[in-house]
């Protein structure tokens, strides 16, 4: 890897996370670099990718106090990373997905994710330990979460909120999030009561049959938690072993549009077997991980937007793609394109080209 080719990574950088000291920038820039090259998030693989910036030892070290240092603030470039991907990604709606993942029985991460061409940015995390889940329980730490990112969203006419059966069931949430001025498409559990607009209450689960669709508008549900005032969504499809059931208080969204909470599930695989190797990871410590997870959130978001590019851009696959079938997805075919590109010698040009389309 050339120094001309971090140094550019390093300005953009600074351009879009201003928080970021200058040491600070270039070190994250290389960072995201060398996990591209190495793809995997081990400190070791990726300062062997960065022998520019001096042995494998030296740099390793660089990478450690990058992790462990205090002054970070996390939460600032998570809402100056909202700006960037909201800013390039955005026309129209969003859909922001909300879901936890896991690191073994070591850690556990509560994101939220912006949907984007079948796939889901990172724009704000926290990590914690399995045994000690933050203060306040999980309605705090995901109203928190989206309220760190609401400034980017301001002037985006619809914001539409996503999340499976373990977050979306609990009505305090989904009071948050109206109160917001944004929408919910929440799956809750088939054992929800709800209480239809002639006053019949029912079970939830036992109103969808399968390869049918259902919907009853003018409801209420959770009886338990307080009843709340929803649109109630099920569809049942005939290969499906159980049903979607879902609530939302957007006045036309369809069941269907449930789709696009699976693209997290696909982010995930990108950032642990089909990425950066996340799963074998040995940064357990949750402060730690946090800045960790900054370096993976930019890492893939330059080679989703590097794949998006290289499609619209064909000369760029020149060595990387045979054929005129595309046959990897965005993230494999960014890290093709960046990865040959750094062989030849020409990734400057690269990350040069590309800017007009990638970082404004």
């Amino acid at each position: 890897m050339s120094a001309s080719v971090v140094y550019l990574y390093r300005d953009i950088l600074r351009q879009y996370l201003p928080s970021l000291s200058k040491p600070q920038s270039l070190v994250l820039a290389a960072f995201c670099l060398g996990m591209a090259l190495a793809q995997r998030c081990n400190l070791r693989p990726i300062a062997e990718q960065l022998h520019i910036l001096g042995t494998a030892n030296t740099v390793e070290r660089r990478l450690q106090r990058f992790l462990s240092g205090g002054k970070l603030c996390l939460s600032t470039l998570q809402r100056q990373l909202a700006h960037w991907v909201v800013s390039r990604c955005v026309q129209g709606r969003a859909v922001l997905l909300v879901d936890e993942t896991c690191l073994g029985n070591h850690l556990r991460v509560m994101v939220v994710c912006l949907a984007y061409r079948g796939r889901a940015l990172p724009l704000a995390w926290e990590c914690y330990l399995p045994d000690q889940y933050p203060a306040g329980g999980q309605v705090a730490l995901v109203l928190g979460l989206l309220e760190r990112i609401a400034p980017a969203l301001q002037g985006v006419p619809e914001v539409v909120v996503e999340a499976d059966r373990g977050i979306g069931c609990s009505p305090r949430l989904l009071e948050g999030i109206a109160r917001r001025g944004w929408y919910y498409l929440m799956r809750v559990p088939s054992s929800v009561r709800l209480l239809l607009e002639e006053g019949r209450e029912v079970c939830f689960g036992e109103q969808v049959r399968r390869g049918e669709c259902w919907q009853a508008s003018g409801c209420y549900a959770f009886k338990k938690g307080g009843w709340l005032r929803c649109r109630a969504l099920g569809c049942w499809r005939v290969d499906a072993g159980e049903a979607w059931l879902l609530v939302t208080n957007h006045p036309q969204v369809e069941a269907w549009h449930y789709a696009q909470r699976m693209w997290q599930e696909l982010a995930f695989r990108d950032l642990k077997s089909g990425g950066w190797q996340w799963q074998r990871s040995r940064v357990w410590h949750p402060a730690h991980a946090q800045r960790l997870w900054l370096v993976m959130a930019v890492a893939y978001a330059l080679m989703l937007w590097l794949g998006e590019w290289a499609q619209q851009e064909r000369q760029w696959l020149r060595g990387v793609q045979r054929g005129a079938q595309c046959r990897w997805s965005l993230l494999q075919l960014g890290l093709r394109v960046f990865g040959y590109w750094m062989r030849v010698g020409a990734g400057w040009r690269l990350l040069l080209c590309c800017m007009g389309s990638c970082f404004v």
